[in-house]
């Protein structure tokens, strides 16, 4: 089975802006409420070194972004 944190890993892997309600679905499916359990997620993957910046949305402050930067390896 697949972890949560995988997921959401996979998904930030494009290195776009994903929007809290779209984590939600993808990540935990649609029935899941729980917006604390992204920001322990994004925690686990900032500790094994990934740089993950979050950012508010500016139409629905409410949503909040988060966007994976790719590291300087990747691509060398």
């Amino acid at each position: 089975m697949v972890s949560q944190e995988q997921r959401l890993f996979e998904l930030l892997s494009d290195f776009n802006p994903h929007r809290t309600d779209e984590i939600l679905q993808v990540v935990y499916g649609s029935e899941h409420l729980g917006i604390a359990r992204i920001g322990a997620r994004i925690a686990d993957l900032k500790k094994k070194g990934h740089k993950i910046q979050g950012f508010r949305d500016p139409q629905h402050s409410t949503l909040y972004f988060y966007q994976l930067e790719p590291k300087g390896d990747l691509f060398e």
